[in-house]
């Protein structure tokens, strides 16, 4: 036996790789660990004060946080919190809006809300009126707490006592019309009442245009548009916030929406506002979560109406050694720092910038580290370094490729008008290079905009310092701009401001174009204005400028052939894991067979986008096919070409292992559906399935992906390429079908089960 084989198994990693905030359907106790911050303490206040308020009191509550500062987790949060303190769980509700339209958030709303769910409040009203009715009957004290407590439905008691059903149907029409100031609502949920008018209903309340017999009594206008599906969602707060009962609804991202129109209608933002002053006057709470500027979208009237803003912020040491402790001790029963120390644990934390969600896939992954060195070692007491926790933030944090970032760069630069070099070479040293070097009309030298990745410790302050000085001495007057792509530590960042002159700009998609137009502009603005110039002395800065950029493009093609020759590193023992996970993510012949077995419409609909995404970058089989069906030279010159291409041949490799994985994942969720036993044994598997396909991607980020984005998609004879669609497209298909995959496939499964 090797020795390999002797080794323990991994232990449980008790942090998420993922860092995704779980969102259950029921009022259980299952949740992610939770560590008190200001914000959410903050939160918890608003919705107490809501919950002890008296009936009929609503409020409006907006957190706003960056990505990964735990907006969802705070939504669900408040969420479970409600629940457990209203009488009716179902008077909570969590919703994540999408990039589509209000419409489709209402669709979501509707499907979260269920036929049944609205029908049991809609028959609420009408036990109230039965009730009402019979008080003056004499009937017994029992059958009247029957109907209060719904021991017997209405209809029930409607049919043993033979009462007039139309009458009383009637008053609960008017009810709903005066409860819900809409003639159609009032007349359309009266008919949920009714057998045989189910469908229809609930066809038009998804959004659907109106059955005839609906038409016949006088709902001819479909919830369609923007207007009409804002006008919905208050109208059910209405309904759900009628009868002096509470109702709590959080609305996650709801700065996509607003995103895809960044300049709303004035009449979707009336209707918005119009929702808002509904919800409040419903005695409802709505709770708004969403980006930071999504409240700057928003119109001064409608600000006013959100009375109530929370702000995420980041984690603090304390927090984070806090959370660290809450984590291990959840999964193993014991509160233990170790294998992390309190130095690492700060030095973590400063790495991630506080960001909730970075701070969890940090920990996931420095305790993945540690536990491969303890297998290799032997040594069970391994602890975690610094050296871990950069090594680990590199592998997380690669951000764009240099190819995207360039792009993005380039394209702000011309987009502002600014006349720039690429890979200008300042000085006679190599470490003098700009990778942009931007002038300005009517002022002297220039500002130079260096590239890094991550800086984490003094060796990677100490590589970039010398940049900064090179480019100094060369031109004394440059302006200096250094953009960090990855991640920044707090104390290099400190140890960077006084000689650059203000703070590093690290890469964020949200925010970077306004704040590179914003340095680089006030750098040109910075510099002193260009007295008038000798026309030779122009020409000869102009050759001095040529000379120095034709030695700037022979260092750089010498960096790319040592990048070509570095590139090629050994991954056997990712491998290897993938592997073994892989083999328990499949299990047994019929959970491989189980992959032919069609899934629940949401989640065959998650699958089938990865494998599709996917499946539209790689194009092997299809690149392969045309190879061997006797294609023409220029084929097979292009297939040749991507196959001498080590970035390609490494990416493709890694996208196919990712293809299996998730044709692994979704056989496995199969069989799960085929599965027997108790629903709590059920839900632990799902979990275990989950947790098993987060374990094996983890090995492949899908940044790893990005030189797949660079080519153009394959066409076969066309003479294997043709022109490309738009890489960023490409991409954001990918990302937005792989990313969190198994968080959104485990919720589409529950929810299909739930409604089964």
């Amino acid at each position: 036996m090797s020795g390999s084989e002797q080794l323990p198994p991994p232990r449980t990693n008790p942090f998420s790789p993922m860092a995704v905030a779980l969102i259950i359907d029921d009022d259980s106790d299952a949740a992610d660990v939770t560590v008190a911050t200001d914000a959410s303490r903050q939160a918890v206040s608003h919705l107490d004060a809501y919950l002890s308020a008296p009936p009929g009191t609503g409020s409006v509550v907006a957190v706003l946080g960056d990505y990964g500062t735990g907006k969802t987790h705070l939504a669900v949060r408040l969420v479970r919190h409600a629940r457990k303190a209203l009488d009716d769980p179902s008077r909570a509700m969590y919703l994540e809006a999408t990039a589509e339209s209000f419409v489709e958030l209402y669709r979501r709303f509707m499907r979260r809300l269920g036929r049944e769910g609205v029908r049991a409040h809609v028959s609420d009203y009408y036990a109230d009126i039965v009730a009402e009715s019979l008080e003056s009957t004499g009937l017994t004290a029992d059958t009247l707490e029957w109907l209060g407590t719904r021991g017997l439905e209405p209809r029930e008691v409607v049919e043993r006592l033979g009462l007039m059903e139309s009458a009383l149907l009637r008053k609960v029409q008017d009810t709903l019309r005066q409860i819900t100031n809409n003639k159609d609502f009032g007349t359309a949920l009266t008919l949920l009442l009714r057998p045989g008018f189910e469908h229809p209903v609930w066809s038009w309340l998804l959004g659907g245009a109106p059955d005839q017999v609906l038409v016949e009594r006088g709902i001819t206008t479909p919830i369609d548009t923007e207007v009409a599906a804002l006008e919905a969602m208050g109208v059910f707060a209405l309904l759900f916030g009628g009868r002096q009962r509470r109702f709590v609804l959080a609305v996650d991202e709801l700065d996509k929406i607003f995103r895809a129109d960044s300049r709303p209608q004035a009449g979707t933002m009336a209707a918005f506002q119009t929702m808002l002053e509904v919800f409040a006057k419903a005695g409802a709470c709505l709770v708004l979560c969403g980006l930071p500027e999504f409240r700057s979208v928003l119109s001064p009237a409608v600000r006013q109406r959100i009375p109530y803003t929370v702000t995420m912020s980041g984690l603090g040491h304390a927090q984070v050694r806090e959370f660290v402790l809450r984590a291990q001790q959840a999964a193993t029963g014991v509160a233990a720092l170790a294998p992390f120390t309190p130095e690492t644990v700060r030095y973590l934390r400063d790495v991630a910038g506080g960001n909730t969600r970075n701070v969890v896939r940090l920990c996931h992954r420095v305790f993945r580290l540690v536990d491969d060195r303890a297998r290799d070692t032997g040594d069970p007491g391994v602890t975690a370094t610094d050296e871990m926790v950069r090594q680990a933030a590199r592998d997380l944090f690669g951000s764009l490729s240099a190819d995207d970032l360039d792009g993005v760069v380039r394209r702000l630069l011309d987009a502002n008008g600014w006349e720039y070099r690429r890979l200008h070479l300042l000085g006679p040293g190599e470490e003098s290079m700009a990778d942009y070097w931007v002038t300005f009309p009517e002022r002297a030298g220039g500002c130079a905009v260096l590239i890094t990745g991550s800086l984490l410790d003094n060796a990677d302050l100490a590589a970039v310092m010398r940049r900064v000085s090179a480019v100094r001495e060369a031109e004394s007057d440059a302006e200096v701009v250094l953009l960090v792509n990855g991640a920044l530590t707090d104390g290099v960042a400190i140890q960077l401001r006084e000689p650059l002159g203000g703070e590093p700009l690290v890469y964020a998609e949200r925010t970077f174009a306004d704040d590179f137009k914003a340095v680089v502009g006030a750098s040109g603005r910075r510099l002193a204005d260009d007295a008038p110039r000798d026309p030779l002395a122009a020409l000869r800065q102009r050759m001095d400028q040529l000379s120095r950029q034709q030695s700037s493009i022979y260092g750089f093609i010498e960096q790319l052939a040592e990048h070509v020759d570095g590139v090629r590193t050994s991954a056997d023992r990712q491998f290897g894991a993938i592997g073994r996970q892989l083999s328990l993510l499949i299990g047994s012949a019929p959970a491989r067979a189980a992959a032919d077995h069609r899934l629940p419409g949401e989640v065959e609909r998650l699958f089938r986008d990865a494998l599709d995404a996917l499946e539209g970058l790689v194009q092997v089989d299809m690149m392969l096919d045309e190879a061997f069906d006797f294609a023409p030279a220029p084929t097979q010159e292009a297939v040749h070409r991507r196959l001498r291409t080590p970035e390609f041949t490494d990416a493709a490799a890694k996208a196919i292992l990712i293809q299996k994985t998730v044709l692994a994942f979704r056989g496995a969720i199969a069989e799960w559906y085929r599965g027997d036993g108790e629903a709590e044994e059920a839900e632990d598997r799902l979990e275990e399935l989950c947790r098993i396909y987060d374990d094996i991607v983890e090995f492949l980020p899908l940044f790893d992906l990005d030189p797949l984005f660079g080519l153009p998609p394959w066409s076969g004879r066309a003479g294997g390429l043709v022109a490309d669609v738009g890489q960023p497209a490409r991409r954001n298909r990918v990302h937005e079908a792989l990313r969190n995959l198994s968080p959104r496939v485990r919720r589409a499964v529950l929810s299909s089960s739930h409604t089964a």
